[in-house]
């Protein structure tokens, strides 16, 4: 019997080293060490997001996706397939929950330093779109929302620990009240005529997602303004955000809080993360008032 004629055996050599490799790089589930850090460049998305009812969306009877015999080939024994498949999973592995829990304890959310001033506009980078559900029930774009205001501050969180240490940024100077009620986002309004307050939900799974869809929303919708209910955001986490876009928006942890300030064009302009110290809840808004000024300035000179 002839080898050169077996099959069999040449695919199994092929591919033999797949368990190999995936047991030789045991030594990437092990997560590295978050190391605490100053923002000092912009970051976000390169291209500038799209709404989602504008993108093409291709049919799903193409011959490529009812080849089922080269897609399951493609699964097992395609090269790039299965190394991408391989090293989705070793990222999962080494970055998943316990490491999320073993950061926050280490940390108390605090994953960087905000920046010490906002970012220049022809140097930012973009917020990306993605599909979200308000506490009225209305599905939209996020897009949608941003739209409404020259400069939105987003408040981005999964867990109520998240929620809990982004408080301090909305407390009102020499007040025992916030911009996040009533009485508060009046005074918001009148110190900052122009920006919103947006809030972001990112469930981490299905069964959180279902809590903060049905069960959530009763308690939140007496507890925000009214004209609020359509900028409290719901979205399952992993669905509208990877692991890599969400690295790309420094937003690694599901236990900490963020806040980012994101302008008209979709930029993101300034960001913090965790309990902020006094320094950092001065800087937000010395640049929100800056980045509205600045908005204020483009309108009247396109006048």
């Amino acid at each position: 019997m002839n080898g050169k004629v077996m099959l069999g055996p040449r695919v199994f050599t092929r591919n033999a080293g797949f368990l190999g490799n995936l047991g030789q790089s045991m030594a990437k589930i092990v997560p590295k060490p978050h190391k605490y850090f100053k923002i000092a460049k912009p970051f976000g998305f390169s291209k500038p997001p799209t709404r989602l009812k504008d993108t093409k969306s291709e049919s799903i009877l193409t011959w490529e996706n009812l080849n089922l015999p080269k897609k399951l080939w493609n699964f097992y024994f395609d090269g790039i397939t299965r190394r991408t498949r391989v090293e989705a999973i070793q990222k999962d592995l080494a970055y998943g929950g316990m490491y999320d829990f073993h950061v926050y304890t280490k940390t108390k959310g605090r994953l960087f330093e905000s920046p010490i001033s906002y970012f220049r506009k022809d140097r930012s980078l973009f917020f990306p779109n993605f599909r979200v559900k308000s506490l009225t029930g209305k599905r939209m774009d996020l897009m949608d929302v941003l739209d409404k205001a020259k400069l939105s501050i987003l408040r981005v969180y999964s867990t109520d620990a998240g929620y809990e240490m982004t408080n301090d940024y909305f407390k009102i100077k020499d007040s025992e009240d916030n911009y996040m009620t009533n009485s508060g986002l009046e005074v918001f309004k009148q110190e900052y005529p122009g920006a919103q307050i947006v809030e972001v939900i990112l469930s981490e799974n299905a069964s959180k997602h279902f809590i903060h869809t049905f069960i959530t929303p009763g308690k939140v919708s007496q507890q925000r303004p009214e004209e609020q209910h359509d900028k409290y955001l719901i979205a399952r986490r992993d669905t509208v955000l990877s692991r890599d876009d969400r690295e790309k928006l420094l937003l690694t942890n599901a236990y900490s809080g963020y806040i980012y300030i994101v302008d008209s064009s979709y930029k993101i302009r300034w960001a913090g993360s965790g309990w902020p110290t006094e320094t950092e809840v001065i800087g937000l808004w010395k640049a929100v008032r800056s980045l509205l000024k600045e908005a204020a300035m483009k309108l009247n000179k396109n006048n």
